[in-house]
């Protein structure tokens, strides 16, 4: 380890330098695990420690610096505020030339000492499969919780006439429903009632992993846009609107990445419970997609997450034209687990 050295930096003064070099080490650990992904910007790693969803700085943040003081390796921590708060969102880098020299291990004690500092019980993180990353989880007493998978669609590769008979077809049996388009936040009057919509993400399949449902509040939605735009991610939602009561039914969102020019990432699409049944998911993914043509036909990759359970879902994405290109695993640590 030589003169290996763990600081602890404010997120907020991560300086543009810094935090290039930390965007170089995501992207030198995802090329060396052979994953193809776009590449992550200086600013765009800026300013996802600057602005979690809750338009707020990550809790702490750590650098790994060798004898040059280099940064080698950087980690990052993540107390929920609105529900879950028995646990810390965890995440750690290593840059690969630096790897299987202990930096993850120390960063890790520092991330375990900061969660239990909080009064907290659980870290809680996500990885690639098969990684030096989950190895090294693993022997630190993390247990998968969960399979992930990443799914991609190319839009200008996509058969726009296939995908339109999707919509169209979904959309007879959604005849109670209308679809509303928001382009950027909601209306303040809206707020309150997309409480439901947001919550009904909790119907996700779970699997292993020791969460509660998630709360979603007036304050936490207004917090989310703010932070959307804070990272130049462009917030496009398409909303199913029950005709006869006005009630809101489902929705999907898109963020358009202002960083990284052609990229996009699929967020939430959710149908609430009294809603199912009118293939709604199909009308509003679908008709997401005809949208982005209209607005963004610069799109070359559009990526996703569902768990490997969600059957549903990934039915829908398949469809559509996503193929799988990376697979992943959530992993949970409870702190009376072995150190």
């Amino acid at each position: 380890m030589g003169g290996m050295k763990i600081e602890r930096l404010d997120p907020l003064q991560l300086d543009d330098v810094t935090a290039e070099r930390c965007a170089a080490i995501n992207n030198a650990s995802v090329k060396a695990s052979g994953i193809d992904l776009p590449p992550t910007t200086g600013a765009g790693f800026a300013g996802q420690a600057k602005y979690t969803h809750d338009d707020r700085p990550l809790d702490a943040f750590w650098l790994a610096r060798d004898d040059d003081r280099d940064v080698v390796a950087h980690a990052s921590l993540d107390l929920p505020v609105w529900d879950n708060t028995h646990m810390g969102l965890v995440f750690c880098s290593v840059h690969p030339d630096h790897e299987h020299q202990g930096i993850g291990t120390q960063l890790l004690q520092a991330q375990v000492a900061a969660v239990q500092e909080a009064g907290r019980s659980m870290l809680l993180t996500f990885a690639f499969r098969d990684t030096p990353t989950v190895g090294l989880l693993t022997e630190h007493g993390f247990e998968v919780a969960q399979g992930t998978a990443q799914r991609r669609l190319r839009p200008q590769e996509l058969d726009y006439d296939k995908i339109r008979s999707y919509a169209d077809e979904a959309a007879t049996y959604a005849d109670d429903y209308e679809l509303v388009r928001l382009d950027g936040p909601a209306p303040e009057e809206w707020l309150p009632t997309l409480v439901e919509v947001f919550e009904a993400i909790s119907d996700a399949p779970l699997d292993d992993i020791d969460l509660t449902p998630d709360a979603f509040p007036v304050e936490r939605l207004r917090k989310f846009e703010r932070a959307m735009a804070a990272r130049r991610q462009h917030l496009y939602r398409l909303l199913a609107r029950h005709r006869h009561t006005g009630a809101w039914a489902g929705h999907t969102i898109l963020c358009v990445d202002g960083h990284r020019p052609g990229v996009a990432i699929q967020e939430d699409t959710t149908v609430i419970g009294a809603h199912r049944g009118h293939r709604l998911g199909m009308l509003l993914k679908a008709t997401m997609l005809l949208w982005m043509r209209e607005l963004h036909p610069e799109l070359e990759t559009i990526d996703t997450w569902n768990a490997e359970s969600n059957d549903h879902m990934i039915a829908v994405n398949d469809k559509l034209g996503c193929f799988v290109n990376a697979t992943g695993v959530v992993l949970q640590r409870h702190l009376d687990q072995a150190a």
